[in-house]
């Protein structure tokens, strides 16, 4: 598995197209991985992973998990900075990261998802309808939710005494920015379709209690949206907590 960081320049016309239509950009990083194997009929292809991180107006950074290791030239060269003398994309392998998560471990992590939910089911052999979740409270309970099957726990924030103003406990997540954004794409009978996307990027400390749980997440991503840039959790380690007589201070 590879972790890529590229920059995109959002004053060239390639990259504002690509900004504004996730199925756009979809396609394009598609086309960056030269190494991909043919997928067999009937198998489903390896999950490419993309998150596009705009806190930086400037120079929003797209990141990527996959299983071969890509060539971001086009990118570069359609919506960055291909005259640069400074690299602008960076791949790593993933693969000692992953296997250097182990159970107690502390993280920082980010990650934007489509947080969904299905109504009730209208009939026999029907399946309700998927809506997206719109408030910021079911926002961070559809993660809060998640969160032990997937490996993590979400540590209380300050005094667990100190109750939010609904009652909820407090946690060390944050959302930093919601969104919507529209698009077309083709359905399978080739007609095009408009689709809705609502996102959330969540930021936060977790704890690992199940590094398999955590590494399946890391690679395959978790949520709806995963071909349009959300899913994907990124790690960055917390500084091990203060030891003050005998009790860890955190």
């Amino acid at each position: 598995m590879y972790l890529t960081r590229a920059y995109i320049n959002p004053r060239r016309q390639g990259a504002i197209k690509l900004i504004g239509n996730p199925r756009a950009l979809h396609a394009l990083i598609m086309g960056c991985f030269p190494d991909q194997p043919p997928t067999p009929p009937g198998q489903t292809p390896p999950r490419i992973l993309w998150r596009l991180d705009s806190d930086d107006t400037r120079r929003p950074t797209l990141w990527t998990v996959s299983p071969t290791r890509p060539d971001f030239t086009q990118l570069i060269e359609d919506a960055g900075w291909p005259a640069a003398e400074t690299p602008q994309w960076e791949t790593k392998t993933y693969t000692p990261l992953l296997n250097h998560i182990q159970k107690g471990q502390r993280y920082a992590f980010r990650l934007t998802a489509s947080p969904t939910h299905r109504t009730a089911s209208p009939g026999p052999n029907q399946r309700g309808r998927r809506l997206p979740h719109t408030t910021t409270h079911n926002q961070l309970r559809w993660l809060t939710e998640r969160a032990e099957r997937n490996g993590f726990t979400i540590p209380l924030a300050g005094n667990s005494d100190d109750l939010g103003p609904d009652g909820a406990i407090p946690l060390q997540l944050q959302l930093r920015h919601r969104g919507k954004n529209t698009f077309d794409k083709l359905d399978h009978q080739d007609k095009r379709i408009r689709v809705a996307l609502t996102t959330a990027t969540y930021e936060g400390a977790l704890h690992v209690t199940d590094p398999d749980a955590l590494r399946a997440l890391l690679t395959t991503g978790i949520g709806q949206g995963r071909a349009y840039g959300c899913g994907l959790l990124t790690l960055a380690r917390l500084p091990e907590p203060t030891q003050r007589n005998g009790k860890a201070i955190r």
